[in-house]
């Protein structure tokens, strides 16, 4: 689920979306927002650090596709890093071909004591833009009965969406709410943020990082 909406996001980014850390000065030359470009590649190194540290002593199975762009399609090796002992994934990342040690994107994954997600953490670069990621997502997860929910947040702290997915009063429900959904006044809109579904989804999960802006 997290991964596909990931893909899909990229995609979009990638094809439409400039990097947010640039914009135009009064005489139209490009800027380059250096305080955006040192807190997102700072943020992406330390998810790698974490990928690092939940590897550490552990029985590792490491799976490895390879794939990339129409003009390249072997631009990356994408590895995912498995727990032999408890078969949960730890990470995905998507390693540079020509440059093996160069991170293209990556996901790391956070569980509590029961085996449940509770943090997910992720960065992704543009094919040949290596100036700051383009992608920064950080995922907050909670557990209602037969409710799985998490909020979405980028590095600038934003909510951004909202999952949910699951059973509630005997059926399956599925809640995705978007920034434009999130902002909306409308009545409709509002209705569905004080409703008992929304409530049982997303009661209890943060509304902001704190110390989870630092991956852990």
């Amino acid at each position: 689920m997290l991964r596909t909406f990931y893909s899909l996001l990229f995609v979009t980014v990638f094809l439409s979306a400039s990097l947010p850390a640039r914009s135009v000065d009064s005489g139209g030359q490009m800027l380059i927002d250096n305080e955006h470009v040192k807190a997102w590649n700072t943020f992406s190194q330390q998810i790698l650090e974490l990928h690092k540290k939940q590897i550490e002593g552990k029985r590792i199975k490491e799976t490895a596709v390879f794939g990339g762009y129409r003009d390249n399609p072997d631009f990356y090796r994408e590895v995912t890093y498995t727990d032999k002992d408890t078969d949960r994934v730890i990470s995905i990342i998507q390693w540079e071909t020509d440059n093996p040690d160069v991170v293209h994107s990556i996901e790391v994954y956070v569980y509590n004591s029961e085996g449940k997600l509770i943090r997910d953490y992720s960065a992704a670069y543009l094919p040949e833009q290596r100036n700051a990621p383009v992608q920064t997502l950080i995922n907050l997860h909670h557990y209602n009965g037969g409710l799985h929910a998490f909020r979405q947040f980028d590095v600038s702290t934003d909510v951004i969406y909202e999952y949910c997915n699951g059973e509630y009063n005997g059926q399956q429900q599925e809640l995705r709410l978007f920034e434009d959904d999130l902002a909306a006044t409308d009545y409709d809109a509002r209705q569905l943020l004080k409703s008992p579904l929304y409530k049982a989804c997303f009661s209890g999960l943060p509304t902001h990082l704190g110390k989870y802006i630092n991956p852990q």
